[in-house]
Parts: structure tokens; sequence; C-alpha cells
């Protein structure tokens, strides 16, 4: 008996012991190197008991060569763990689902991936929509192995399924075309495991000069791409291997995205980012980041001034509510938003009016870096531990604690942005109306719309007033916030959306 074999045997005889068979089941990928658990969310209690067992039997290891002394716990969507101390190693997914039956990213991304494979890969031609319905392995396949939790949404994706290959192979078809794969893990895998476990940097530093290094610190910082397809596949490896290999450092991501842009712009690698299509849409492939092609045409073509961007901040001091906007005419938007429930950071998700999908996350560290980059006096770092998480910590902050502001500080960042409120109320009659709105958010508790909120407002508070008093009058700025986004520029890898 094979290892998976062994691995999939405790499983399921964990399951039947802790009654688990009604809330948790067994998937595999497509090529059943990953072992999935899909669980119901209130069962995470017992399927944590299956991590013990199969640490029972093997060594639980995040990464290659490194124990895990302290068995990982079950926390957010996903948590994946690699089992036995030697290569190739048993990976087992804990996937979580609720009830409520919202499609988790990965289910739709993955659907995606796996019709292109087929496109591609199995040379399987779907000609219209129902030919996928009609494919007894495809339709199978996503309703009974990547749907399986999620059936009754499966149908709301076929047709962008459907269009996302028929675009593809409009521009990248033949018998040489396949799906890159760089020791028999996909592209995306291998990077994002290479950048976990090694490094990618925008910037090796010179310590000389006081120049820290600057990582990527997660692949989809850098690249949106969702699958990969290549002609001549052992050629480009050799290649890439001897990016990967030139330091012990690791890898130059200005060298990595140059070799990308002269595989895409010689058609012999291409990554596509997968977006969702609206019923009978038509499907657009725009190729991104190569040599021509650094900026986003539609965003050009509307010759955005400052006057077409407006900033929508009133939720500031309404409510619970936290998400703002920054709006690019009636084309484009960025919400600046965070948790209203929980204590976290800030992040940047850019808008298309009238997209099926968003348009991607600003990475906040690279935010962080343009305006210090473009601006002076700049002190938001994006850190919710400098906030207050209490009404306590709001009133009577301590000097030793993470805790970076005050009063003074809220004042001076309310003050100047009241300019900016478009809806008056009670809480902008002056700063002591909105400290008082503040303290009484922070007085329900962390509970939804309560602590977290008052903490996001705050937080919202410093980062525009430093953006605002740098940038109030910097389109430039602004697009470029826009087009982190949407993963356009020269420090992102080139890619062709399909949307």
């Amino acid at each position: 008996m094979g290892m998976r074999e062994e691995v999939l045997k405790i499983i399921k005889s964990s399951i039947e012991d802790y009654k688990l068979e009604e809330s948790a089941s067994i998937k595999f990928s497509p090529k059943e190197k990953v072992t999935y658990v899909d669980y119901l969310n209130t069962k995470k209690n017992e399927v944590q008991k299956i991590i013990v067992d199969l640490d029972d039997f093997f060594v639980v290891n995040y990464t290659p060569n490194q124990k895990v002394t302290k068995l990982p716990k079950l926390v957010g969507k996903t948590t994946r763990i690699k089992l036995g101390e030697k290569s190739p190693k048993a990976i087992v997914s804990f996937r979580s689902y609720s009830k409520s039956g919202k499609l988790p990213t990965e289910i739709h991304e993955w659907g995606s991936s796996y019709v292109m494979q087929r496109a591609l890969r199995d040379n399987v031609e779907f000609n219209k929509k129902e030919d996928i319905e009609n494919d007894d392995e495809t339709y199978n396949t996503l309703r009974n192995k990547i749907f399986y939790n999620y059936q009754d949404k499966l149908d709301k994706w076929i047709y962008t399924y459907f269009q996302q290959q028929k675009q593809m192979l409009k521009k990248y078809a033949g018998p040489s075309w396949d799906e890159f794969m760089y020791n028999e893990n996909s592209f995306v895998d291998f990077f994002s495991d290479y950048i976990k476990d090694k490094k990618l940097f925008k910037d090796f530093g010179n310590p000389e000069k006081g120049r820290k290094p600057v990582r990527v610190m997660k692949y989809t910082e850098w690249n949106p791409a969702d699958i990969y397809a290549a002609k001549g596949m052992n050629g480009i490896k050799k290649k890439l291997d001897s990016i990967f290999q030139k330091g012990e450092t690791g890898a130059s991501l200005g060298e990595l995205n140059s070799y990308l842009i002269q595989l895409i712009d010689e058609k012999k690698l291409v990554g596509i980012s997968l977006k969702q299509i609206k019923d009978n849409a038509r499907a657009i492939l725009e190729v991104r980041n190569t040599k021509s092609t650094f900026k986003d045409p539609h965003i050009e073509d509307k010759n955005f001034t400052m006057s077409d961007i407006k900033f929508d901040i009133d939720n500031i001091h309404i409510g619970g509510t936290v998400s703002t906007y920054i709006k690019f005419g009636k084309s484009f938007g960025i919400d600046v938003v965070s948790s209203s429930s929980d204590y976290a950071n800030l992040s940047y998700s850019t808008q298309i009016t009238g997209a099926a999908a968003q348009g991607g996350n600003s990475p906040v560290a690279f935010v962080n870096d343009l305006m210090r980059e473009m601006g002076s006096n700049i002190t938001f770092l994006n850190t919710n531990t400098e906030y207050p998480r209490t009404n306590e910590e709001f009133l009577y902050p301590k000097s030793n604690t993470k805790i970076k502001y005050t009063d003074k500080h809220y004042e001076k960042w309310f003050n100047f942005l009241k300019r900016y409120f478009r809806v008056p109320d009670s809480n902008t009659k002056n700063y002591d109306s909105f400290s008082k709105y503040i303290s009484m958010l922070y007085r329900k508790g962390k509970v939804s719309g309560g602590a977290p909120a008052a903490q996001t407002k705050l937080m919202q508070l410093h980062f525009y007033y430093d953006t605002l008093s740098n940038f109030s009058k910097n389109k430039d700025f602004w697009l470029r916030v826009l087009y982190l986004g949407m993963k356009v520029g020269k420090i992102f890898a080139p890619h062709a959306k399909i949307y």
C-alpha cells in the first residue's frame, strides 16, 4: 500500500470514528496529487482530530525538513499540511464550507483551470456551452469533484468556462500547446511554493546605502494568472532553472519578468487570468505587461483628470459601515475597506463598473511603497495593531503599548478631512462629536459594526489624511493605485486576461 492510500485509509477511518459522514467528504485534485477534506465549518473541532490521527502515523510538515512541533489549527477557509519525512510528501488540504452556500473562490478557479486543461491538454472541443454539459467526463468531474458541496452553483459558471476556453484557443491552440507543469506541479503551485519557501526579490537592497531588500511575499501580489500554457516546455524549464539558481539569496523579479515577457511575445508561454463572464456576454482576451502593454487601454482612453476622481468617504462617520470609495468617473473605482467584525488591515479592491468580477486587490505593501515614493511625511503603514481595539485604549492610550496614535492625531486628521465629507450629520460638527461617536462604537465591543468598525474608521482617517494632503491634485498617484489592483505595470508578471 502506497503512502497516499495509507493517508486516505486513516482519513476515512477518522471520519467514521468521529461520525462526520454527513459533514465531511474526501475529494482529489485532477491528478490526485492533493487529497481534499471538505468539512462543514461547524464541525471544525471534530475535524481537527483527523490531523491528530494523521500525526500519529506520519510526520506533519509545512516545508521540507521542517517538523511541526505544534500541530496546525484549522483556521480560515483552507489549512494545508504535508505528511511524511521524505519526498514525495502526501498533501492534505482541509477546506471549510458553510450551509450559507457562498461559493469559495478556489472552487470556481479550479473549475476554470480544469476546463482549460480539457481543452488544451486533452484536445476536447467545446464549440458551445452545451458541449461542456454533454461531455460526461468534464461535467461529472465539475459536478462530483470540484463543485461537490456547491452543485447548485455549477450552472452559473458553465457559460464562463465555455467563453474562457474559446478565447484562449483563438490565440493559443494547437498540438504543441499544453498546460505548463514544473516538477509535476502546476506553474502557479510551483511559484507559490517557491515564493513561500525560498525568495523572489523586487530589490536585493544595498546595505552600504542603507537600502533594505524588498521581497515578493506571495504569488498573487506579483501574478494574477490562474493557469499557464506553453509549448517547448523543456527549454523553458532550463532557462527558469538558471534564473532560480543564480544566487543563494533568491531570484530577481526583474530578470524573471523580462524572460516571461520574451516568452509571451514569442507565444511560447502565457499565463491566463480568468474572470467570470456574464451569461450571453462576449469574452475578451487582452495581453498585459508586455513590452508595449504596461498601461490599460480602457483606463488610458478615459483621459482622467483630477476632476474625474471623487472621494466618497462619508462612511467614516456614518453607522457601523466601513466601506469608502475612490471613483474614477463612472468606469472604475477603488474600495478602501476593512472588516466591520474583526481587527484587520485596510484593503484596496479595484472595481470595473458593469463587469462581472472585480479588478483585483492592490497589494498593501506596494501601496505603502508608492505613498512614500511619491509623497512626503507619510506615516500610514496599514498596521491595525497601531490603533486602539477598545474604548479604554482609544480614550486613555498608554505609551508602553504598540498603539502609536492619540487624540491629537485623530483630531488633526478629522479636521483636515471634514472638507471631503458630503453628508453632514451630528458626528461631523466638530472633533468632540466625532470622538464620542467612535467611543460609542468601541463600547459595543467586538461585534459587527462595533469596535472593529471603530478601529477601521480611524485607520481610514489616517490613510486619507496622508494621501489627500499629498495627492489631492495628483491624478498619477491615484491612477497608479488603480493599476496596482489591475496588476498592470513593470513589477507584475506578463499575462493574458480573459474577462
